[in-house]
């Protein structure tokens, strides 16, 4: 048995097969497994609880591996996060904030393992890097006049115009990126 009873792993994988093949694996091997279809998915499983260790693919619908792994560097620094990826190539794709990188084709489970043993016996030392926080539910003006807002269902920050709502203390608004309704309070006003 290689992992210990309380690693929990998120994976994150829009291929079933793949979900299938690698959490029947991991779980084989002692580790506690949630999966998830896409980031979307995957963020939803980490409002539910922190998992010590990510695996995530890139490509996938919804919100891609990029795009939900700079959240997870943002919000959840000290989740250690593995990339798997089918690119051909032993090199972390560029722009990806990950600490280690598998290949899927010709998939290697021990190489894997092996990934996820250095990574939770040398847990990565980093905190949140410096950024506006901005929490669900309020809003700040950017320089241009338009409110910067973080949604609580995908977690993603976007911007929309500022437009007065005069006696109107809670306003609305839709995501850019998700399409959830996000209802929000002016910063100044809190």
């Amino acid at each position: 048995m290689v992992g210990q009873q309380n690693d929990r792993v998120l994976l994150v994988d829009d291929e079933p097969l793949v979900r299938k093949f690698i959490s029947g694996y991991l779980v084989a091997a002692g580790y506690v497994v949630r999966v998830a279809v896409d980031g979307l998915d995957a963020l939803e499983k980490l409002r539910a609880g922190l998992p010590d260790l990510i695996i995530s693919d890139l490509k996938m619908p919804r919100m891609s591996g990029f795009e939900f792994l700079d959240v997870v560097r943002k919000r959840f620094p000290q989740i250690p996060v593995i990339v798997i990826s089918a690119d051909a190539t032993d090199e972390m794709p560029e722009g990806v904030a990950a600490d280690a990188h598998c290949q899927k084709s010709g998939f290697g489970c021990e190489q894997l393992l092996q990934a996820m043993r250095d990574l939770t016996t040398k847990l990565p030392l980093r905190t949140a890097p410096p950024h506006v926080d901005i929490k669900p539910t309020q809003a700040i003006w950017d320089r241009d006049g338009n409110y910067t807002i973080s949604c609580e269902d995908c977690l993603r920050v976007f911007s929309v115009p500022r437009v007065f709502h005069k006696g109107q203390d809670e306003k609305s608004t839709t995501c850019v990126h998700c399409g959830k309704v996000v209802q929000f309070l002016d910063a100044k006003d809190t």
